[in-house]
C-alpha cells in the first residue's frame, strides 16, 4: 500500500486524521479558514458528536502524516491508516 506525505490536523475528541485541502469532508465534517484567503490558521468542524467539535490549528501546529492511499481519497482516517511523521521516521516504516 502507498502512502502520502500530507499536512493534516487531528480531531481532539475522536482523533481521527483529516488532510488540509480536501474539506468538506464527506463525513460532514470541514476545515476552513478562519481569515478568508489565509492559510495562517484553521478550524476544524468534526462531525463526530450531536453538535460539531471545534478545534482551531495554526500553521506552526500543524504534522506531517503519512497518509493511505483510501484515507487520502476520502480525506481523512483514522491512525492505522494515516500516522504522523516524526523528523527521525525511517521511509522503511512507509513500507508497509
Amino acid at each position: 500500500m502507498g502512502y502520502r506525505i500530507r499536512h493534516c490536523v487531528e480531531c481532539p475528541k475522536c482523533r481521527i486524521c483529516y488532510v488540509i485541502g480536501r474539506s468538506p469532508y464527506a463525513n460532514g465534517s470541514c476545515l476552513i479558514p478562519t481569515v478568508a484567503g489565509s492559510q495562517e490558521e484553521y478550524a476544524l468542524y468534526c462531525s463526530c458528536s450531536r453538535m460539531p467539535i471545534r478545534s482551531l490549528w495554526r500553521w506552526q501546529d500543524v504534522k506531517n502524516y503519512a497518509v493511505s492511499k483510501a484515507a487520502y481519497h476520502r480525506g481523512f482516517g483514522t491512525h492505522d491508516e494515516v500516522f504522523p511523521m516524526h523528523p527521525r521516521t525511517s521511509w522503511m516504516r512507509l513500507e508497509r
